[in-house]
């Protein structure tokens, strides 16, 4: 099968785009080549390829930027060294890289419901916790436990090291929030970013008791919590990294990813990397 015929069906499968803008395109490589393997991963990093040319895959479906930009431009970087190796190996070893972004994010198998969010529900088995809108789950009531224990069950699910906390580690867990992107409401493209004031007064509205962000700024909501810590009202946020939450959303992908394309090329997973490290005293 090419890998052009791999990239429509799996676009098929999401709904079509409400704008037809898109970030969603090969981003390097030749697309009329047949499909030797598949590597599904949230970002292309130089770690990613070199898995997918020990694993002889030639296509790589990520949904992050492959070249530090939203559209990957790349004008800026030429001469660069780090994309100058990048690129050569993906140039030396024919892989395409495509990336699923807004189309995953628009919708999951001919339904509205965000494919990245919809997967986190299904890779942490939260599906039967969830309130509100099952188009973008974003808020579960869970079985009632401590930061300690929800911080160690996401660490295990989401193969990390280490989260970073805000707030009070006594909290008693029953609500999390996905609260996305907190990064002060700065324009993004050609729209503009939940504003980080909508999202403290959903905090407040839904009773959320713990927050888990892309990643937080230190002025806005994050500066709201340690505030209701110290005002006896605790509450938590748990913050892992942007790739570290979506890339949930695209280990699910390995699941129906046979289903859409219906081949047997071989395909596999490949987690792009915990986004930090830490020292701690």
């Amino acid at each position: 099968m090419k890998i052009a015929e791999i990239i429509q069906k799996l676009e098929e499968f999401h709904p079509p785009l409400e704008r037809p803008e898109t970030c969603d395109v090969v981003k390097i490589g030749d697309a009329s080549a047949e499909c030797t393997g598949i590597i599904v991963t949230c970002f292309a990093s130089t770690e990613v390829i070199r898995k997918a040319i020990e694993e002889k895959a030639n296509l790589i479906i990520c949904h992050e930027p492959l070249f530090y930009s939203h559209e990957d431009t790349t004008d800026w970087l030429n001469g660069d060294p780090v994309y100058e190796e990048k690129k050569k190996l993906l140039e030396d070893h024919q892989i395409v890289v495509y990336r699923d972004h807004d189309h995953i994010h628009g919708g999951h198998g001919g339904q509205n419901t965000d494919g990245i969010f919809y997967g986190i529900m299904n890779e942490l088995g939260w599906k039967d916790y969830v309130i509100g809108d099952m188009k973008k789950p974003l808020l579960y009531e869970i079985p009632q436990t401590t930061v300690p224990e929800l911080a160690k069950f996401l660490m295990e699910k989401l193969n990390i090291s280490g989260i970073r906390v805000v707030g009070s580690r006594d909290t008693i867990v029953r609500r999390v929030f996905f609260c996305e992107h907190v990064q002060g409401a700065r324009p993004f493209g050609n729209k503009k970013e939940i504003p980080d004031n909508e999202t403290i007064k959903r905090v407040r509205r839904e009773q959320a008791d713990v927050l888990i962000p892309f990643e937080i700024i230190d002025w806005t909501v994050s500066a709201y919590i340690r505030d209701s810590c110290a005002e006896n009202m605790p509450k938590t946020i748990l913050e892992m990294g942007h790739f570290n939450v979506e890339e949930l959303g695209m280990r699910y992908m390995i699941q129906y990813l046979p289903r859409v394309i219906g081949s047997d090329v071989p395909m596999k997973y490949v987690q792009s990397g915990d986004s930090f490290s830490y020292i701690t005293k």
